[in-house]
């Protein structure tokens, strides 16, 4: 694993283990943390369970699943990996990917496209239905992409499982010029294999000074075109 800034455990709320209970605190969570109304993009969105328990409270949402549902909510029938790519990211401030598998791959492409502003906050709420793949030492693409970790090198991933979340997040929170200012971890009840994760992002101290620098350069041309 390459060496990367760990998210400091103490900082690291822990959640309870009960599945649907944990998923929801931490939503409500994120939710809150970011202090401004909440604009949803829920890329696996399903029946809406959380939608119904949660989001139905955000400011805005919008779905998307590979099934249709005859309800109310506005949604993408598609992958949501292509819709991520393709539509304004920056109308949202708050990504749930509840994968049934590895989130990743989705939360490589936001942090590609999602650039954080100054002052902004971003939300994500990650489940991580991996630990049969750390059992078996396996490492997934986009795991490796953002870790570094190798399968000739992959040993005891699952007992590493919390410090591979902690390299995770520190790198897609380099990618997006952010730092972590809140962070919420819960595990599924024992062999489950399931982690549920909240995380808010803020732009880092040295992103918000160049856009403000930025900003100056622009009013002085404006005062003193050359």
């Amino acid at each position: 694993m390459r060496k990367t800034s760990m998210v400091d455990k103490r900082r690291v709320a822990p959640i309870a283990s009960s599945a649907k209970g944990s998923k929801a605190l931490i939503r409500r969570n994120v939710m809150e943390a970011l202090g401004e109304p909440a604009h949803v993009f829920d890329a696996f969105a399903g029946t809406g369970e959380f939608y119904r328990e949660v989001w139905k409270d955000a400011a805005s949402y919008v779905g998307c699943d590979l099934r249709y549902f005859t309800d109310d909510r506005a949604a993408y029938v598609a992958d949501n990996r292509r819709v991520l790519r393709a539509i304004d990211l920056s109308r949202f401030n708050l990504f749930d990917l509840d994968a049934y598998g590895m989130p990743w791959e989705q939360a490589i492409i936001i942090a590609a496209r999602r650039r954080i502003k100054a002052g902004e906050r971003i939300g994500f709420v990650f489940t991580e239905g991996g630990g049969l793949t750390y059992k078996n030492n396996i490492v997934p693409r986009s795991v490796a992409n953002l870790t570094g970790l190798s399968h000739d090198k992959a040993v005891g991933l699952f007992r590493r499982r919390t410090d591979i979340h902690s390299a995770i997040v520190s790198a897609l929170a380099k990618r997006m010029q952010a730092k972590v200012t809140a962070r919420w971890q819960g595990i599924g009840r024992a062999g489950t294999n399931v982690a549920y994760i909240g995380l808010v992002l803020e732009a880092a101290s040295g992103v918000a000074a160049r856009v403000r620098g930025s900003g100056n350069r622009v009013a002085s041309r404006a005062v003193n075109p050359s």
